[in-house]
């Protein structure tokens, strides 16, 4: 019988950062393409039984535990505190401590390091990105501080930093030049959930779409840049070419709470109505069908660290046209136009050249793609392990 790594993944599902959530799915999905004696015990961290099930049937992974996460908070009761009151009064101790009954029992934990979770495990944490050292206008003073403090004193004191990217691993190294901790860059992989079910014809109807559209699925945060999209837009119907734009995804930006009302009201200004399509927040399966139908994909992203966008696009074999952020670049070489995420004209001449002048899309055999990612995170998880 295989001896298999026990490996806890912390997962939970937040419409506000849908990412974090399709990330982890993305992990176990990966893993489930290595051999079979690789394959490590994972133990999904989340706060319900129906969150487990529901990564249990999406995934189909074979060696799945549930373990409540958050931990339950240990209560006492009035007389278990008037005692231990009384004892820490005359004696200078505790009496009654209560801990919780069941232990957390994983050789690697994963995306972050959990303060009494971790106790005798490496301490192995995942950066996104460093978006706010380049765009704290988009932050609070607050926010900034938050995760430049956990960084700092957190994650580079830790074991492992993982980085999804070459770029975001140089953004580390530049901000944190003395970091006790060692740096594992690992990419990621998508793998989709079945949406044959799906009718392009009936999603048309449903979200009042033309035959040929453009998609530019990201949630309405500002860092996501929609707003030179619709300027785009403009530029191209003041031209006399009148093209279709949907966009899906959550429309809360937290730390921008009037992002989604200016670009509804510059829409309205521009009489933009009938050209940008507002679908909201989307059923996975929904949004990959629309996903994969769509004339071509526009990423306007200002700052990425490795951008599931990109890697819908290549999976379902769509042409994007991206932002020339260095991430994107690095992450995409095939069936990509770039243009200036400053540049409304650029971005329209992306546009409107491939509307002309369609090419062939390469076939990228993205199955190799996901077989990698869960290679390496295998690979993690072994440097990952105890001493």
């Amino acid at each position: 019988m295989v001896e298999r790594n026990r490996v806890g993944l912390v997962y939970s599902y937040n419409e506000n950062w849908i990412a974090g959530a399709y990330y982890i799915l993305n992990i176990i999905h990966a893993l489930n393409t290595i051999e079979d004696s690789k394959k490590p015990m994972v133990v999904i961290l989340t706060e319900t039984l129906d969150n487990f099930y529901k990564v249990k049937e999406e995934t189909a992974y074979p060696y799945l535990e549930y373990f409540k996460y958050p931990l339950e908070k240990i209560t006492y009761t009035l007389p278990e505190r008037v005692i231990n009151k009384l004892a820490r009064t005359f004696f200078k101790k505790t009496i009654i401590v209560k801990k919780h009954t069941t232990e957390l029992d994983v050789a690697f934990l994963y995306p972050n390091e959990i303060p009494g979770l971790s106790k005798g495990l490496k301490k192995v944490n995942w950066i996104p990105d460093f978006q706010e050292d380049y765009l704290p206008h988009l932050f609070s003073e607050t926010e900034v501080e938050k995760r430049k403090k956990r960084q700092k004193e957190v994650y580079a004191k830790g074991d492992i930093v993982v980085l999804s990217s070459e770029d975001a691993k140089s953004d580390f190294l530049r901000l944190y030049p003395d970091a006790d901790a060692e740096t594992f860059v690992l990419p990621f992989a998508v793998t989709h959930p079945d949406f044959s079910h799906e009718s392009i014809e009936v999603l048309r109807e449903d979200y009042n779409l033309p035959v040929v559209y453009f998609f530019a699925p990201n949630q309405f945060w500002a860092h996501k840049n929609h707003i030179l999209v619709l300027k785009a837009v403009k530029y191209l119907k003041d031209k006399g070419l009148e093209i279709v734009v949907a966009m899906s995804g959550n429309e809360n930006d937290y730390r921008n709470k009037d992002n989604f009302s200016q670009l509804k009201d510059y829409i309205l200004t521009h009489k933009l109505e009938s050209n940008i399509k507002l679908l909201g927040f989307l059923p996975r399966t929904k949004q990959l069908c629309i996903f994969k139908n769509a004339k071509a994909i526009i990423q306007p992203s200002l700052f990425e660290g490795w951008s599931t966008v990109v890697e819908d696009s290549k999976a379902l074999g769509k042409y994007m046209i991206a932002s020339s952020i260095n991430v994107h670049k690095e992450q995409i070489k095939e069936n990509v136009s770039f243009f200036d995420p400053q540049n409304e004209l650029e971005l329209a001449g992306c546009i409107e050249t491939y509307l002309v002048k369609s090419g062939k899309i390469v076939d990228l055999n993205y199955n190799n793609s996901i077989f990698e990612f869960g290679s390496n995170f295998n690979k993690l998880i072994q440097i990952g392990l105890p001493e």
